[in-house]
Formats: C-alpha cells, sequence, structure tokens
C-alpha cells in the first residue's frame, strides 16, 4: 500500500487513488499531520476496517437506477443519451451479475418511472439491506470533462468536497453518519473497481451530503459513471458492450468490499 500526501492541501492518494480529506494537512517543524478525523475516517476504514466493531453484512443489495420517469437527468442529446435511461441499463446488467453470484438484489426502480429522492433510501431501509449503490452519470458545461468519481456521505462537522471549509451547517448529523467507516470502504472499493477495469480519468473517492445517502441505515455510495457530454464517453455508452463493462466494474468493486468485510476478525 502507497500512501501519498502533501502539505496545506485537502488530497491524500491511496494506491494512486485520489481521496478528498475532511481537513487540509498541516506542516509543522517538518512534520505533516493530518486531522484526527480524516484518520479515522479514511484512513482507519480503508487500511485498517478491523479497528470497528459491528461489520456489516453483505447479503441484500439494493441497487438505485438514478433519475428516471419525468426526471431525465444529464443528456447529450447529439448521441441520443438520457442518464435515466443510462442508470436503467447499467443497474439491470449490474443486478444479473450480483444474483448470479448469489447476492439478493432489489432495485428502487425497473422501469423508467420518477421515483422521489426521499424514497429511494427508504426503499432500502424497508428491504433491511446490507449496501445501496446509487448510478449515475455526469454532464459539464466543458465538453472536456471526463473520468469517474465516487461519493460517501459526508462526516457530520466536515465540509463537502466541494466546498472549501465547514460551516455550521455541517454540524448536523444524519443516520447514514452511523456507517461512516463502511461509506468509506465501498465507496474506495467501487472507484478504485472503475479505474482498474475502464482506465481513467480517476476524478477520486468525494464526500457529498446527496439526498440518497443522508437517511440510510446501511452503508451507501453515490457514484458517476462518466460524463454524457464528452464526445468519446458519448460514443462508448453508445454499445451495449461499454455498459457491460460498466455493470462488471461495479460488481468487481462490490465482490472487493465483500472479500475486504470477510477478512475482519
Amino acid at each position: 500500500t502507497t500512501i501519498d500526501i502533501g502539505k496545506n492541501g485537502r488530497m491524500l492518494y491511496i494506491n494512486q487513488l485520489p481521496i478528498y480529506l475532511g481537513f487540509p494537512t498541516v506542516e509543522s517543524k517538518g512534520q505533516l499531520f493530518i486531522a484526527t478525523a480524516d484518520y479515522k475516517q479514511v484512513l482507519q476504514p480503508i487500511l485498517t476496517p478491523q479497528a470497528f466493531k459491528e461489520r456489516p453484512g453483505i447479503r441484500r443489495i439494493v441497487v438505485d437506477a438514478g433519475h428516471g420517469g419525468k426526471d431525465s437527468g444529464a443528456r447529450n442529446d447529439a448521441y441520443g443519451l438520457l442518464e435515466k435511461n443510462l442508470t436503467l441499463d447499467v443497474a439491470r446488467r449490474l443486478k444479473a451479475l450480483l444474483e448470479r453470484a448469489g447476492f439478493e438484489v432489489v432495485m428502487t426502480r425497473d422501469s423508467d418511472v420518477y421515483i422521489p429522492l426521499a424514497q429511494r433510501p427508504k426503499v432500502a431501509n424497508r428491504a433491511k439491506a446490507d449496501l445501496f449503490v446509487s448510478l449515475h452519470f455526469n454532464a459539464a458545461g466543458s465538453t472536456s470533462a471526463s473520468g469517474f468519481e465516487s461519493y460517501a456521505l459526508t462526516p457530520q462537522h466536515q465540509a463537502s468536497s466541494k466546498y472549501p471549509r465547514p460551516t455550521s451547517r455541517d454540524a448536523k448529523r444524519y443516520p447514514g453518519n452511523d456507517q461512516d467507516p463502511w461509506n468509506a470502504l465501498i465507496t474506495y472499493h467501487l472507484e478504485r473497481a472503475l479505474v482498474q477495469g475502464l482506465g481513467g480519468p480517476d476524478r477520486g473517492m468525494k464526500r457529498a451530503r446527496w439526498s440518497v445517502l443522508k437517511d440510510l441505515e446501511c452503508p451507501g455510495v453515490l457514484t458517476e459513471l462518466g460524463f454524457v457530454s464528452h464526445v468519446e464517453t458519448a460514443k462508448k455508452l453508445c454499445t451495449p458492450v461499454f455498459r457491460q463493462k460498466l455493470a462488471q466494474s461495479l460488481y468487481e468493486g462490490i465482490v472487493a468490499y465483500r472479500k475486504r468485510l470477510q477478512r475482519i476478525q
């Protein structure tokens, strides 16, 4: 395992995978320090998850195909791509792979219907799920933006990755924060598997308080599977072979997470 870290920044690399920290590092008397919160909520969950008690199960998985119905999500009209269709296609492919391996799978939606954001974690909680995986695709004003990024719920008292520092609003704790160590572990393994399976760019493991993650009673992750606004990515997304590769990489990330849990004594 290699760890690379710079001074006065919020980025740390584990095995070259970029991970956004909650707080910047600090240099003092020739030594580099990271916040205790980042040690407990980034390094320990990924490197020594056995430090945490009450290991979660990993049998029943909720796959959440983002958007749907009246909410089309990101789009690329030139290639006829709608995020809601892409997420459902990849979700169905992932479901088939997981079920073949013996997992139970519950879908938040299995057709082109609108599911309010607040209802999606409720599906997982009612099902007593062991894991929640929400699938999305990005779009950007710049057609050069590309790559994968995966999000865990932001821990209490920390700023989400896109904000420079915490504010009073970040003091609120959500039910999903009870799973902070496992949120970090699944997010790391999912992002790593996507980049290993499909190449980069690797936009890293990030933190955000997405609605679908806040109220979960199980570990959860939201992953962005590429930019529909990026021409080369859009061309690939038109092909079933590439969408199957996305599903396969997600599956391998979940299996890696399961193996890590099973090694914890």
